[in-house]
């Protein structure tokens, strides 16, 4: 998600069956900086939770083949300008502007506020879920699996 005059950034990852949304603040569109922030964030999951990725076509998701490799994922690109091909996290993204809205310069953003929207955006209830919220369906899948 870009910030005003493409300047500033986040890096949003979206689960596309529990709504569990995960927002990292970059500080460039660099390849290494993504990479870590994703392995940092997707590696705190059993790997056999995570097993397709589909990333934004851009240079910042250079190392995209090492990503699958960490988390023995396939890894899937969208087609150029079809939004609709990452329809789950734009709705997401949508939701975020909410907070941050198009012109915000997301480099003045402070990542306490980043992570106080992403607690809202993962507690905040879902009508497609019986009004459970993301956390509540990522606990039930959890305990469908372990169960």
């Amino acid at each position: 998600m870009m910030g005003s005059n493409h300047k500033s950034a986040l890096l949003v990852m979206t689960d596309r069956t529990t709504l569990v949304t995960m927002i990292e603040k970059l500080y460039s569109k660099n390849a290494d900086e993504v990479y870590k922030k994703m392995h940092k964030r997707l590696t705190n999951f059993d790997s056999s939770w995570i097993k397709t990725i589909t990333f934004d076509n851009g240079k910042e998701f250079a190392y995209h083949y090492k990503i699958g490799k960490d988390l023995n994922a396939k890894t899937y690109f969208t087609r150029p300008y079809t939004s609709q091909d990452k329809g789950t996290v734009e709705n997401r993204i949508g939701v975020i502007r909410r907070f941050f809205p198009k012109k915000t310069d997301l480099r003045k953003v402070k990542i306490k506020r980043i992570k106080e929207v992403e607690k809202l955006l993962n507690y905040r209830p879902i009508r497609k879920f019986n009004y459970n919220n993301p956390i509540e369906v990522l606990n039930y899948k959890c305990v469908a699996l372990m169960g």
